[in-house]
């Protein structure tokens, strides 16, 4: 082969390509298997996981676009080697196996240290268990097959064994059965609009509500000392930073209702196409911080639902 006119760039573009996409598919597989471990072993300590229907659907599109690009450019850079298209012994090569076995080694311990403590901090011995066993399982056979590829492209014309060919299977029905089996854990695209509005709504309703607050008064904090007659009030109140969208449905643009019970004492209510608990461990909805003791989180079912707040 001519040394002037052979392509190092094309042999470095394959490469790279080959093992970040791999490392990719890797990381993103180990979170979803671990997903639907978490989803049929649950754990009762789990709250505040951060493998919600977020995290989950992140992991899923990055295994759905990486994984089908690893599989063609391994087959096109392990065609070109076998047949002696590509040169087995070019320090892009090697520089690159070596950096990929490093960050997987990396990423290995990472992922070994979260799930210890995880272990020690109460977490389910099975699920931890099977979470090291899926860890260690995916670690084995990248890196088992990193040095098989070292030693089996030596420069020799090379024709793929069926053991190979059987592994390479394996994988692949693996990976997309855990693709698969994570569509029915997580929500569909209208559902997950339908919560995301209602979370739109929670999230105006705790707006309101601590805008109310300002307008009465915190503590010592010179207020009104009343509760507003309308929400109008607030807007024009220089105080209370709070715009008209705030104040609104997000769909219907209808203004949530608002009525003062007693002097201290107020309602508002809103209409939700969703149910939201406090069960509900997996909602993205819970990811935000607890409310201080003199908020509330508006927890609700479907349909209209008014809840009944006060100020200090």
């Amino acid at each position: 082969m001519n040394e002037s006119r052979y392509n190092l760039a094309r042999d470095g573009f394959v490469y790279l390509l080959s093992y970040a996409t791999l490392v990719i598919s890797s990381v993103g597989f180990n979170f979803l298997a671990k997903a639907l471990v978490n989803r049929f072993l649950p754990d009762a300590v789990d709250f505040g996981n951060f493998l919600n229907d977020s995290a989950i659907i992140g992991f899923l599109a990055a295994v759905i676009i990486a994984f089908p690009i690893f599989l063609y450019i391994n087959w096109l850079a392990n065609r070109m080697l076998g047949s002696g298209k590509m040169r087995h012994n070019t320090g892009v090569r090697h520089w690159l196996i070596y950096i990929t076995l490093v960050v997987v080694i990396l990423i290995i311990i990472w992922q070994l240290i979260a799930l210890f403590i995880s272990f020690l901090g109460g977490t389910l011995v099975s699920r931890f268990l099977i979470h090291t066993a899926i860890t260690l399982s995916i670690a084995a056979a990248i890196l088992g097959y990193q040095w098989w590829h070292l030693k089996f492209f030596d420069g020799n014309q090379r024709r793929l064994g069926s053991g190979f060919k059987i592994f390479e299977w394996v994988v692949v029905i693996l990976v997309t059965a855990t693709v698969v089996g994570t569509f029915f854990i997580i929500d569909s695209p209208a559902v997950r609009r339908v919560k995301r509005l209602d979370a739109t709504r929670v999230e105006r309703l705790s707006s309101l509500q601590e805008n109310i607050q300002s307008f009465y008064g915190w503590g010592k904090d010179v207020g009104h000392g009343r509760l507003p007659k309308t929400l109008d009030e607030l807007i024009q109140d220089p105080r209370v930073y709070i715009a008209e969208d705030g104040m609104v449905d997000p769909v219907t643009k209808e203004r949530f209702k608002y009525r003062v019970l007693t002097g201290t004492t107020y309602e508002l209510c809103a209409t939700f196409d969703t149910e939201f608990t406090a069960e509900d461990k997996d909602d993205s909805r819970l990811a935000s911080p607890e409310p201080s003791s003199r908020f509330q989180r508006f927890y609700h079912g479907i349909g209209l639902t008014c809840f009944d707040l006060s100020v200090e």
